[in-house]
């Protein structure tokens, strides 16, 4: 199995594997190997070395690689995505930082809606566009009975 075609690898970063070390005891060695509490965090100039390192935590935390990706890399961004990440999708997860409320969202004319405004399919005359919070909300794509799915991507595979 390659780890790195896993939906949950999408947007994972070294500092997450780095944060989720240090909070399970962890200490940061350059070592290269992982032994006893010490693990040497991948290299930001080689974002590649994180592929060798989820595998072992993931064991040592007796966990599958997809289950350890789901807890390190919760697949929620901040800040109101871009134009054309919202017309990648149709549907968009809303999860609120204060109060930690997730909320189903649709797009429409290039703007979210919350699904409690729709009525027999049709967005009610008076609804409010959710309005760009910043980093207050935290946004994910998903299908329209809320499974994530993959980030929109331009063409070279970043996300947008």
């Amino acid at each position: 199995m390659n780890i790195t075609e896993l939906d949950e690898w999408q947007g994972l970063t070294s500092a997450m594997v780095q944060q989720w070390a240090e909070d399970h005891g962890y200490q940061y060695r350059v070592s290269g190997l992982v032994k006893g509490g010490y693990v040497s965090f991948a290299n930001p100039k080689r974002p590649d070395a994180i592929v060798w390192l989820v595998p072992l935590l993931a064991d040592r935390a007796k966990l599958s690689p997809q289950a350890f990706l789901r807890e390190i890399n919760p697949r929620m961004r901040k800040g109101m995505p871009i134009q054309a990440a919202l017309a990648a999708h149709d549907h968009w997860l809303v999860r609120d930082t204060e109060t930690g409320e997730v909320e189903l969202h649709r797009v429409e004319d290039g703007h979210l809606y919350s699904m409690s405004v729709y009525r027999g399919g049709v967005r009610t005359p008076d609804a409010n566009a959710l309005p760009d919070f910043g980093t207050w909300m935290e946004f994910w794509p998903c299908d329209e009975h809320g499974n994530k799915v993959r980030w929109p991507t331009d063409a070279q595979g970043n996300m947008l």
